[in-house]
């Protein structure tokens, strides 16, 4: 869910990364972990959002689909992707690289919008 340079973090003393993990804060974080939507998983575990599960194979309707429901599912949460699919309930599978490279730039799109209406 979170890329992490690990360079810092091998720095700093064993017995602490050793030990306790390491906290992240951030404004935005997006999910792109596709269809196993691991980030939004942890948010519905905690019951702050549901889940509808991806549907089964449709290309014709999934490649849409996954560009037009790309955004915000929950404050500071973004979703790209197949991850989508899994929170919308949408077709499995189908979107082409395009779509994802689509879905993508949406996710972008929104993740600046984000940003600004936080400064």
């Amino acid at each position: 869910g979170v890329v992490v340079n690990w360079t810092p973090v091998q720095a700093l003393p064993r017995q602490i990364t050793c030990v306790d993990p390491i906290a992240l804060e951030s404004k935005l974080v997006i999910d792109a972990t596709g269809h196993d939507a691991f980030v939004a998983k942890k948010l519905e575990e905690k019951g702050l959002i549901k889940t509808r599960g991806h549907g089964s194979m449709w290309v014709e309707e999934s490649e849409d689909a996954v560009i037009n429901h790309t955004g915000e599912v929950y404050p500071g949460l973004i979703v790209t992707g197949m991850a989508v699919s899994t929170v919308f309930g949408l077709p499995r599978m189908g979107p082409t690289f395009g779509g994802m490279l689509l879905s993508g730039k949406r996710a972008a799109e929104v993740a600046l919008e984000k940003l600004k209406e936080l400064e």
